[in-house]
């Protein structure tokens, strides 16, 4: 297995930015909210700052209070007006997705929703066609289930529906139109994925009623009041530098602070627990709903082991850097039952393999995942980042981690989640 070639010599502490799941959110629910609302902890990448222009163009007005804190006055749900030109979503797919869930619900609004190349490849009918069952009016401007998404807002009915993949979009969109158009709700899942949305109603105080850990009702009213919101650092931002911790050498923990621990959402830690991985949970405290705490991460011995399908929908977006774990891990990595992959900001699956065969690494390659061996060795090579946040910041980690020189084509599409990670890199 791969060696580190760099060493922690003393306790270094670092914070990560807001959650990007979470940040999007309190923008949206500041918009079906009446009256003034504060945000604190947002996210400020790209991905949710483009979330926040595209509901000023519909009649929030925002103002700042300092870095990664905002005011958010909404004139309420059925006050937001259209939106002179189209909605530039940029490359956030979760920006999207929920927006055209909450605006579609909304029958005075008219709105053309688009992103960049990468985000107008993503599928959209996952969102679109449990939409028009409950009555919306949406249709891809292209005709190929893609963005640019055009939205005639309706009143919506009342929706059952049974998802056919666990996806935290798919059921926010769903359960915003509902709140949108004040409409009951019966949503269930194959497993559970992530469950902000669900939270955020429970913090303002809306009926949400689970029957089992992945079936839940949601009811009107939703007569939802401005408040504030306080805004963790994102686990999935987290788990580039806890991987650096577990792989890097010495015996100095990593102290990374202030970091949400929703239990949807920390697969991450099981996995690389299971892994060998030492890792603490120091300070743990509740915040908005949303369990948060510090973690102290030790520099471990790390093996492979058998990462259960149960736990997809809660690592989703870390198994890149997950991968990259694997590369210091006696007995190699293995990834399946995660075709999900294929449909994120790359296709995932590809974008791990075509990278990791120019360092040359023996890998194979499944529909719904791949696998490789222990590692001995890499070599230098020039990273296809193919528009993807996540597959610049991986390889980053690696090149950091071996000594190796890797190069990048082009490492921009970190700002879209993780501004201030190569600042963080170089001060290890």
């Amino acid at each position: 297995m791969l060696q580190p070639q760099i060493k922690l010599n003393a306790k270094k502490e670092i914070y990560v930015p807001g959650d990007k799941s979470i940040s999007h959110r309190t923008v949206l629910f500041c918009a079906l909210s009446q009256g003034k609302s504060e945000i604190h902890g947002f996210l400020e990448g790209e991905d949710p700052l483009h979330t926040l222009h595209c509901f000023e163009s519909m009649g929030l007005s925002v103002s700042s209070l300092g870095k990664g804190s905002y005011s958010v006055e909404s004139p309420g749900k059925k006050n937001l007006k259209s939106p002179i030109g189209v909605l530039d979503f940029g490359n956030a797919g979760t920006g999207i997705r929920l927006s055209a869930g909450l605006l579609a619900g909304l029958p005075q609004i008219r709105a053309t929703l688009t992103g960049d190349a990468s985000l107008c490849k993503r599928p959209m009918a996952r969102i679109m066609n449990p939409l028009k069952e409950m009555g919306a009016e949406i249709l891809s401007v292209d005709g190929n289930d893609r963005a640019p998404l055009r939205i005639h807002g309706k009143q919506l009915k009342d929706y059952t529906y049974q998802s056919p993949i666990a996806s935290a979009q798919i059921k926010s969109a769903l359960v915003l139109a509902a709140l949108s158009s004040d409409i009951s709700i019966d949503y269930k899942e194959s497993e559970v994925s992530r469950d902000h949305t669900e939270n955020m109603i429970r913090f303002l105080g809306g009926n949400i009623v689970h029957h089992s850990p992945v079936h839940f009702t949601v009811n009107p009213p939703y007569n939802f009041e401005g408040t504030k919101y306080v805004i963790p650092g994102d686990i999935s931002s987290a788990a580039f530098y806890i991987v650096f911790g577990l792989c890097v050498g010495g015996s100095e923990p990593l102290l990374i602070k202030n970091i949400g621990l929703n239990p949807s959402r920390i697969g991450i830690l099981t996995v690389l627990q299971k892994m060998g991985g030492k890792i603490e949970i120091i300070a743990k405290r509740i915040e908005c709903g949303e369990e948060i705490g510090d973690l102290l991460v030790y520099p471990s011995k790390l093996k492979r082991t058998v990462i259960t399908e149960d736990l997809i929908p809660s690592i989703i977006d870390e198994i890149p850097i997950l991968t990259i774990a694997g590369l210091f891990s006696e007995g190699g990595f293995q990834i399946s039952h995660a075709e999900e992959l294929r449909a994120k900001e790359s296709d995932r699956i590809l974008s791990m393999v075509s990278n990791l065969e120019k360092l040359g690494v023996k890998v194979n390659e499944m529909k719904d995942g791949y696998e490789f061996g222990e590692i001995g060795s890499i070599n230098k090579a020039k990273i296809e980042t193919f528009m993807d946040h996540r597959i610049a910041m991986s390889f980053a980690i690696l090149s950091k981690l071996s000594g190796i020189e890797l190069t990048f084509d082009d490492t921009s599409w970190v700002d879209t989640s993780f501004p201030g990670f190569f600042d963080i890199l170089k001060s290890m």
